[in-house]
């Protein structure tokens, strides 16, 4: 099956990489690959194949074999001596074919099976020399969609926050802790970061000026706007999937309450009216609903309103305390759930009313779902330190994304950039 990609990049500045990825719980089937480079090895080639081996390391679904490892080093499909690898019980040799010409790093991939000797899947990846992580991150997530079923993230974002001796910065990463690029740098807290729907935009809430605004940033040019700037608290604001609004909650009336804005007129209608504390909205991937956090009814728990007629229903039942939702797809939302004393990521089948604990840690908040809806990234902590950790719903692999010389808190998960 034949596969074209046109990449669309970010415009970024390069700075030394915070994020270490650690695994820490693989998959019990790991696929066992080999990746090699057609044709006579080079520089770039060399380049492009480590960052896609460690791509697939890094789902902790693959184990990637080493030149030292390999029997033999095939060049073309008709080179491979299907005995060699079935020694090393290699399920499937990657092959690329890299073009430097013409000014572009164009990437050609080709997967062999090596148990039926024939290739199972090949496509083509066109990007541009100054690209060249990008453009093999694009790779990754082909070959991972071919044996999972699944899109691959490596190609995403990944936005947090990060702090440092008082000094709080709102970072954009690549999923792999790369390519960090500060979009803000302040003495006062930076909270509740969120992408819009095409990745174009972010939104999120800085407390400079002494006072909670709500600022709108567009990546490509810098420019920012304050949508939102009172003395009263205000949090969690929420990009509705055509961008044409945002969900926020704010105590602007007195009392925590969940507010809609429609950006372009700046008009501002209040969603929630209860004495209770209404927070953290999130949007529905239809834009027809909103979660939210409540304790109206005598503990955190997960609500649902309609934004058009404001009809109000009750989701969690389990446990005494559900907070900060969103969704995975339509019928699947994952939260913060407490069950006795942990604080842990839980997910909730909205159909069938199945209730999951996803994660093995004990002071979890903040969680955000990967755009493919199978890898969940939250922040957690050892002691005061906070650090970002991960799970793969349908592998079970654990991760963890500790910085190298502060916390990080606020993860936020890029769409697809594709």
């Amino acid at each position: 099956m034949k596969k074209i990609l046109l990449i669309l990049l970010f415009v970024h500045n390069i700075i030394f990489s915070e994020l270490i990825i650690e695994i820490t719980e693989s998959s019990e089937n790991l696929i066992r690959v080999a990746v090699v480079q057609k044709q006579q090895a080079t520089k770039i080639g060399d380049l492009v194949v480590g960052v896609i081996e460690q791509d697939l390391k890094r789902t902790g679904e693959f184990e990637v074999l080493t030149k030292d490892q390999m029997l033999s080093i095939p060049t073309k499909e008709s080179e491979v001596i299907q005995r060699d690898w079935l020694l090393l019980e290699v399920d499937a040799i990657i092959f690329l074919d890299i073009d430097e010409s013409r000014n572009n790093l164009d990437i050609k991939f080709l997967i062999y099976d090596v148990g039926y000797k024939d290739i199972s899947d090949d496509g083509k990846v066109l990007g541009l020399p100054d690209s060249l992580r990008q453009t093999s991150h694009f790779v990754s997530d082909e070959i991972y969609k071919y044996f999972y079923g699944i899109d691959g993230v490596s190609a995403t974002k990944l936005m947090y926050v990060t702090k440092n001796e008082n000094i709080h910065r709102l970072i954009i990463s690549d999923s792999d802790g790369f390519n960090e690029q500060v979009i803000l740098k302040s003495n006062q807290s930076i909270i509740s970061p969120t992408w819009s729907s095409d990745a174009k935009d972010i939104a999120y809430v800085s407390f400079e000026n002494n006072r909670a605004q709500v600022f709108l940033h567009n990546l490509a040019t810098g420019k920012r706007e304050s949508i939102l700037a009172t003395g009263s608290t205000v949090s969690s604001p929420a990009w509705s999937p055509d961008k044409s609004k945002i969900a926020f909650s704010s105590t602007m009336d007195g009392n925590s309450e969940i507010y809609l804005m429609d950006l372009r007129s700046k008009k501002i209608n209040r969603l929630t009216d209860n004495k209770a504390i209404d927070t953290e909205p999130a949007w529905s991937p239809d834009g027809k609903k909103i979660l939210f956090t409540s304790d109206r009814s005598g503990s955190p728990q997960i609500y649902e309103i309609n934004p058009i007629n404001l009809v109000k229903r009750r989701i969690t039942t389990v446990g005494n305390y559900n907070a900060r939702p969103s969704y995975v797809n339509k019928q699947k939302i994952i939260f913060v759930h407490r069950g006795t004393e942990s604080f842990q990521i839980a997910a909730l089948d909205l159909r069938t009313r199945e209730f999951e604990i996803l994660t093995s840690t004990k002071n979890d908040e903040s969680p955000c779902i990967a755009p493919n809806g199978n890898v969940i990234i939250y922040s957690t902590k050892e002691g005061e330190l906070s650090y970002l950790a991960g799970v793969n719903i349908s592998s079970g692999v654990r991760f963890k994304l500790p910085a190298i010389y502060s916390e990080l808190k606020e993860p936020a998960w890029s769409p697809f950039l594709r």
